[in-house]
């Protein structure tokens, strides 16, 4: 039985078929590591310690990251540009 899942899942990937997913939620104390798994309408979020990373729920592609209110993470107010300083901008000092 364990070659005929092998084989078919070497199929549906080959065919590009996203894979099944169930909510849930995971903790480790040990590890310091928080996953959960919730599935929307059109996206299955996968969380990480507060990141989520976004999949399609059709074909499983990446759609992006974000990270979550309830992670723990507050954002920070850093004054200045948000972007470094180019090889021309005259903020580059080196």
């Amino acid at each position: 039985m364990g070659i005929l899942k092998q084989w078919l899942g070497w199929l549906v990937n080959g065919l590009g078929i996203p894979g099944f997913v169930h909510d849930a939620d995971y903790r480790s104390r040990k590890l310091a590591a928080h996953v959960k798994v919730r599935r929307r309408r059109l996206f299955t979020i996968v969380s990480v310690n507060g990141l989520d990373v976004y999949f399609r729920r059709l074909t499983g592609r990446l759609d992006g990251v974000g990270l979550s209110t309830t992670g723990g993470y507050t954002p920070v107010r850093v004054p200045g540009p948000a972007l470094p300083p180019g090889p021309d901008d005259p903020r580059d000092r080196r």
